[in-house]
């Protein structure tokens, strides 16, 4: 029914002229195998593209176009004085590299040393590499950085003593003379100190005998410039010596009582107006301290109100020299007839007296750290003068009242107290403060410095109910004696052991003043108990 549209042709049949008739298979004519058979189509190459390149075919043999190598090719058309002068030159060839091509002809060693001759270097040649005396020196180490290689040292020496006073310079056999200079440390980290928690003592040789391989750890940071301290310095269990002598400390940090071990203590030469009330842990009867000194330092004094009897009493005073303590014989009003309950509770060393004095009013704070109530303290500064330093005494039957408030009085911290709590446990504290808001107050960026300083110093604990604070909400300074138990007569004395006696500057240095602060308005001090009742 359907017609295709175009019809397939047929194949036609070969014409054989002996039989007059087509035939489908013809005859084939046999082909020698010495031969090889004709290609069907003709050869191309490549090189088509060329001009100078003719088309090879079986058939037809043309003439050329061009002469010469493929390189470098010209019309063949030329006369014959040029094909003349061609084959002269052909006796000797001249061995050149071709750029266009990026083809060498010819050996590396004949033309690559002419073609560098004829480079010239230019602008834009390759730098040359500078030599070691040319590069950038090292920077000089900070004086943190030389301390922290001496500690290396004496840990991979197991040196016990570790004195970062002095840099020894030079030293002169001939006279016997050591040059030195001071390190110079304005600051000291936690990260240059804790390494010391993990001192290895490096044990004795000796056959048959056990020691024990207790390290005795000796700091001597004396002649630096510090002001503040690492709080890992404190917790060094094992330390048993520390100089502080001759640097910038304004105030200690309270986890120095936590050095139980401690034997020698020296503060002296500095700007301290009193010392933290837990440094009476290192008088307990469990401690070891032996040595301590503290003067000159600009300790605050005790200015006791006056009567007639102190003016003829302070007429009555005889001093003769090598016949002992002739200071004040009575004691004075409202100080030493009072007794602190603390110093009940507490059992001291018996090489040490440790006796209450007196104390000041109680300063009540908001939670920003502002006096609210209270008496003011001196400023911390480096005058000498000690008018500057004495702060009027309480009364014996003083108790502390705080100011009025709406609120009820509590022990709970406030809103602000444990954010700067939280603040001071993350590791980014140092940083808090840039994603303040700018129109954000003042106050809480110094609030962020005084709890990255508390971090940084180990913290502090109320010295009444030893809850741990950022910001103190009461303060006040105790005054305490303390001397040191003389073996001769068995009496305190604050004199020097080589004299032996006291003066009206011995009396007055046995007069320590201790920063007691609490973390509310209800840590205050206990009511006195005045002695004989």
């Amino acid at each position: 029914m359907f017609k295709m549209a175009e019809d397939l042709p047929l194949p036609k049949l070969a014409w054989d002229p002996s039989s007059e008739s087509y035939s489908k298979n013809p005859h084939r004519k046999r082909v020698r195998l010495s031969s090889p058979p004709i290609s069907s189509d003709p050869v191309i190459f490549s090189s088509d593209d060329d001009p100078s390149a003719d088309n090879y075919h079986s058939q037809e043999r043309r003439k050329k176009r061009f002469r010469g190598p493929w390189y470098r090719q010209r019309p063949a058309s030329d006369e014959g004085s040029q094909d003349t002068h061609e084959h002269e030159k052909k006796g000797k060839r001249k061995l050149e590299r071709q750029f266009d091509s990026g083809v060498f002809m010819g050996s590396d060693g004949t033309d690559m040393d002419e073609f560098m001759e004829e480079i010239e270097p230019g602008p834009a040649s390759l730098p040359l590499r500078q030599s070691r005396i040319t590069q950038t020196e090292k920077a000089a180490p900070t004086p943190e950085e030389l301390a922290q290689g001496q500690i290396q040292r004496c840990l991979e020496d197991g040196n016990e003593s570790i004195d970062l006073s002095y840099i020894s310079l030079k030293v002169n056999l001939s006279k016997l003379t050591r040059c030195t200079r001071s390190r110079g440390l304005t600051t000291l980290s936690n990260a240059t100190i804790r390494p010391l928690a993990t001192f290895t003592r490096v044990p004795p040789v000796t056959e048959g005998v056990f020691t024990r391989l207790e390290p005795k750890l000796k700091i001597f940071l004396a002649s630096n410039q510090l002001t503040t301290l690492p709080g890992e310095l404190f917790n060094l269990d094992r330390l048993v010596a520390l100089s502080l002598r001759g640097n910038q400390l304004r105030e200690l940090p309270p986890s120095i009582g936590k050095l139980s071990n401690l034997k020698e203590l020296n503060l002296s030469q500095n700007g301290l107006r009193y010392l933290p009330y837990e440094i009476l842990e290192l008088f307990s009867d469990t401690s070891r301290l032996n040595s301590l000194h503290l003067h000159p330092n600009l300790f605050h004094e005790p200015q006791f109100p006056h009567s007639e009897e102190d003016v003829k009493e302070e007429e009555k005073v005889v001093y003769r020299i090598g016949l002992g303590n002739r200071a004040r014989q009575s004691p004075r009003r409202g100080a030493i007839c009072a007794v602190s309950p603390d110093q009940r509770r507490r059992s001291w060393h018996t090489q040490w007296k440790i006796t209450y004095q007196a104390r000041t009013e109680v300063r009540f704070l908001d939670i920003n750290g502002t006096l609210v109530k209270g008496p003011t303290f001196p400023v911390n500064t480096l005058d000498s003068n000690s008018s500057h330093n004495k702060i009027a005494v309480a009364d014996v039957n003083d108790y502390p009242e705080p100011p009025t408030s709406r609120d009820r009085l509590s022990r709970a911290p406030s809103l602000l107290e444990g954010a700067l709590a939280a603040c001071a446990k993350s590791p980014q504290l140092p940083f808090i403060a840039d994603f303040l808001p700018e129109h954000s107050p003042s106050s809480l960026h110094e609030l962020l410095v005084k709890a990255a300083e508390k971090k940084e110093s180990g913290g502090s604990k109320c010295t009444i109910c030893a809850r741990g604070f950022i910001i103190p909400r009461t303060e006040w300074i105790e005054w305490w004696e303390i001397a040191k138990v003389l073996e001769t007569n068995s009496t305190a004395s604050a004199a020097s052991p080589l004299r032996q006696m006291e003066n009206e500057r011995d009396v007055l240095e046995k007069m320590v003043p201790l920063m007691r602060r609490g973390c509310s308005w209800m840590c205050v001090p206990e009511k006195l108990n005045v002695a004989g009742d």
